[in-house]
């Protein structure tokens, strides 16, 4: 079955190096598990099912998380972590690129749908941009994740110096 390829980025106030840590440990927590249940979530939109109500469906995923530090990215793999077979899975990287004082958070890959030809035309029809906006909206929390978790070790880091003093 072909895959869909897609590749999002989320703007970042950070720079490239503060984020490349801050990553660091994000990636670590999400691949061991030990990241907060909400952050190893993909949410389904209601709007893109084409219902009348808005809200979400959350699906718990799982995160396999291949470090590759020289180019400061890791490789994913994102799945249902129960009922698989009815749900995308994707297959991509996830890397941090330097602009100017700040960064860019990209998500590339390609992602699968379920259910062979009728999946694949679900997806291009009633489900477009379904995936897009549930990898999307993943992507920002990691975004998130990195940006809280410099903010917390800068916050330290002046503690454990006004220490010294």
């Amino acid at each position: 079955m072909p895959r869909r390829p897609i590749e999002l980025y989320v703007p970042m106030t950070l720079a490239s190096n503060a984020a490349r840590e801050s990553l660091l440990r994000v990636m670590h927590a999400l691949g061991d598990g030990t990241a907060s249940p909400d952050r190893l979530m993909l949410a389904v939109y209601l709007s893109d099912l084409h219902a009348s109500v808005h809200g979400e469906i959350s699906i718990p995923v799982t995160v396999d998380v291949v470090d590759r530090p020289v180019r400061f990215e890791y490789a994913i793999k994102i799945r249902a972590t129960s009922e698989a077979a009815f749900f995308p899975r994707f297959e991509g990287t996830l890397s941090i690129t330097p602009l100017g004082s700040q960064s860019e958070l990209w998500l590339q890959g390609s992602y699968e749908p379920p259910f062979g030809p009728i999946g694949a035309l679900l997806d291009r029809t009633v489900l477009r941009h379904a995936a897009q906006r549930s990898l999307r909206s993943f992507l920002q929390r990691i975004a998130d994740d990195i940006t809280s978790g410099e903010r917390s070790a800068e916050k330290q880091h002046e503690r454990d110096v006004r220490g010294m003093h």
